[in-house]
C-alpha cells in the first residue's frame, strides 16, 4: 500500500514539475515617472523549449495558469500572480486590472479554440474598494451599502458573452520600495467542461499627476487555464495551437532576400531568351 501511495505522489509531482508556471512582471517603460507605460512580462519558471509564448491571433503575451494545481483544488488557483520589483513605482501607488473580450475554449474533443459556452466561466476576484468595504462593515444592515460590497466580492467574470461584474477592480498598492507581490484568487465554474480555458486582461493604474493619468495603461495579455480532466499533453498542444510562429534570425532574412534575387534574375533570363 505505501509503495502504491509513493508511485501515485511522484507521479504528481513529475506532472507538476513538466508544467510550466509564471508570474505577470509589472515595470514601466521609463520608470516611475509621468507618461511612463505600464508593461507586463514573464517571471518565474520560463521553459518552452525556446519558443515564445505570443499568441499568434492577437499578438499577446499568453501566461499559463493551472486550476488542478495542489494549492487550489481542481476549480480554484491563486496563479498566476502579479509582481512588481523595488523602484518600478512609488509608494502607494495602485495597480488595478482591466477585463477585455469573452472567454475562449480549447475542446479535448475537437482539439481546436472557439468560443467558451454558456455554462462556462472564470471568476477573479480582485481587491474591494475601500469605500464600499468599510461603508459596509460600519453599516452592515444597509442594503445599499451591502450590495455595493457584495458587487465587488462576487469578482470579475469571464464568460463566452463577455464580463459580468466589476470590469475593472484593485491588483495591489506598491510598499515603501515601490514592489508588491500579489496573487488574487481565480475560480471556474463547476458547470465548466474540462479542457483550456483562455481570457484576456489590461493593466492600469488611478494614479494622478497634476490631474492627469500619469501611467499609460499596458498592453492586453492573455491567461490560459488548464482544468482538471485533461492531460498535460493535451494543455500543451491547446497553448501550442495559440503561440505564433518564430520570427527568423537576420541570417534566414539574409539567405529569403538572397533566394529572391537568384529567382528574380532567373525569371529575368528566362525572358529575356524569349
Amino acid at each position: 500500500m505505501k509503495k502504491i501511495l509513493l508511485a501515485a505522489l511522484l507521479s504528481g509531482f513529475s506532472c507538476l514539475a513538466h508544467a510550466v508556471h509564471y508570474d505577470v512582471m509589472l515595470g514601466t517603460s521609463q520608470g516611475a515617472v509621468a507618461g511612463s507605460q505600464i508593461t507586463v512580462d514573464f517571471y518565474g519558471d520560463f521553459d518552452l523549449a525556446g519558443k515564445l509564448p505570443i499568441d499568434s491571433a492577437s499578438g499577446h503575451k499568453l501566461f499559463p495558469g493551472y486550476f488542478d494545481d495542489l494549492e487550489g483544488g481542481p476549480r480554484a488557483t491563486d496563479d498566476p500572480g502579479f509582481q512588481a520589483f523595488a523602484g518600478t513605482f512609488k509608494y502607494g501607488e495602485e495597480v488595478h486590472f482591466r477585463a477585455l473580450g469573452q472567454l475562449n475554449y480549447w475542446s479535448p474533443e475537437s482539439q481546436s479554440w472557439g468560443v467558451a459556452g454558456n455554462n462556462a466561466n472564470i471568476t477573479l476576484y480582485g481587491g474591494i474598494p475601500v469605500d464600499a468595504w468599510l461603508n459596509y462593515m460600519l453599516n452592515p444592515g444597509n442594503a445599499t451599502y451591502a450590495a455595493q460590497y457584495q458587487y465587488y466580492a462576487n469578482g470579475t467574470v469571464f464568460g463566452g458573452n463577455g464580463v459580468s461584474g466589476p470590469v475593472t477592480a484593485l491588483i495591489d498598492g506598491a510598499g515603501s520600495n515601490g514592489s508588491f507581490h500579489s496573487h488574487l484568487d481565480w475560480k471556474v465554474s463547476d458547470a465548466a467542461a474540462a479542457g483550456v480555458y483562455m481570457l484576456t486582461l489590461q493593466v492600469w493604474s488611478p494614479t494622478l499627476e497634476n490631474g492627469v493619468q500619469k501611467y499609460l495603461d499596458s498592453d492586453p495579455f492573455h491567461v490560459v487555464f488548464k482544468t482538471a480532466g485533461i492531460s498535460q499533453a493535451q494543455f500543451d498542444q491547446a497553448f501550442d495551437q495559440r503561440i505564433a510562429v518564430a520570427v527568423p534570425e537576420p541570417e534566414s532574412y539574409a539567405l529569403l532576400l538572397l533566394g529572391l534575387a537568384v529567382v528574380g534574375l532567373s525569371a529575368r533570363r528566362r525572358k529575356a531568351l524569349i
